[in-house]
């Protein structure tokens, strides 16, 4: 039972797909940043709507507790600095994930299609 405070694997597994769904979208890094705004803007819009409906359906199947919601936080965030975004750009979107979840699971107390981003 103790043992499941602190497996992360699920969360993990979410963290990296995120990870994974901003670089396939293409949001642009800082070295793309600078030539193709629109485009990624665009874009931004496609990859917040898929992520605000895996984060709803994530958090309805997973329960976080505070160790897991840092610990995922914490890969995103080396995930995304890994491929090179700036780092005020990675706390505000961990920030907005974690913000996300709590949203969705306070969502799903009332209402489940009550969660907007």
């Amino acid at each position: 039972m103790i043992l499941r405070f602190f497996d992360t694997t699920k969360t993990n597994e979410f963290a990296d797909w995120i990870v994974a769904e901003i670089q396939r979208a293409g949001a642009p890094n800082e070295e793309l940043r600078a030539n193709t705004k629109k485009k990624h803007a665009i874009r931004a819009q496609g990859i917040n709507k898929n992520i605000v409906q895996r984060v709803a359906e994530f958090s309805q199947t997973t329960r976080l507790n505070v160790y897991k919601k840092a610990s995922f936080a914490a890969r995103v965030r080396e995930g995304l600095t890994n491929h090179g975004y700036s780092p005020e750009f990675v706390r505000s979107f961990a920030l907005d994930l974690i913000e996300l979840i709590e949203r969705a699971k306070t969502a799903e107390k009332k209402r489940p299609d009550s969660l907007t981003i």
